[in-house]
């Protein structure tokens, strides 16, 4: 019986959960192998060391989890559709893969900088949205992008076993929020 060959898509999704639920740390060579059951030369036949390892989990990490999502919600045309597409997808992602890399962060610059790329597009992508669906000042779209994501980060630290519960619970209170302030708002120029 032949085994799966181990693609460079599978020790990068391996990284990713591997730095999710064990941090930094748990991102060595002989680790990796093991938990994949792969030689080393199988790990090197992908990635010339651990840095472009490193680098290719960054970019992995940013397709997966905001260009993969991104490009899928945007495949709907009406706001409140793509605001609830959005909303089921991220509670089905791996968060805690979210705060590995800021972690890993803590240790790379160069990957603290792909992470502050990644808040800022997601932030702005967000703060578009809330502008198309709500006809709101950018300004105004842009405070509560950041308010909703600052909630979205802070589940994931706060609440890491039950960061997906909690963080659903948390944005439709938020969404309840928004939709008051607006009304309200509205009501009341």
């Amino acid at each position: 019986m032949t085994r799966k060959r181990f693609r460079r898509e599978d020790w990068l999704e391996l990284g990713l959960n591997r730095l999710g639920e064990g941090g930094p740390e748990v991102l060595k060579i002989h680790d990796l192998c093991a938990a994949a059951g792969r030689t080393i030369g199988s790990f090197y036949h992908h990635f010339k060391d651990m840095d472009v390892f490193l680098n290719e989990l960054g970019k992995y990490w940013r397709k997966t989890h905001t260009d993969n999502v991104i490009q899928t919600v945007n495949a709907l045309d009406n706001p409140n559709d793509q605001a609830s597409r959005l909303a089921a997808i991220a509670s089905q992602l791996n968060t805690l893969s979210d705060l590995g890399m800021r972690r890993l962060g803590e240790h790379r610059p160069d990957i603290q900088m792909l992470v502050t790329q990644v808040d800022q597009e997601r932030i702005r992508y967000l703060a578009d949205m809330y502008q198309r669906r709500f006809d709101v000042p950018y300004d105004d779209a842009r405070t509560l992008a950041e308010l909703e994501y600052a909630a979205f980060v802070g589940t994931q630290v706060i609440w890491r076993q039950n960061a997906r519960e909690t963080g659903e619970r948390l944005a439709q209170t938020f969404y309840e929020l928004v939709q008051n302030h607006l009304s309200s708002a509205k009501d009341h120029p």
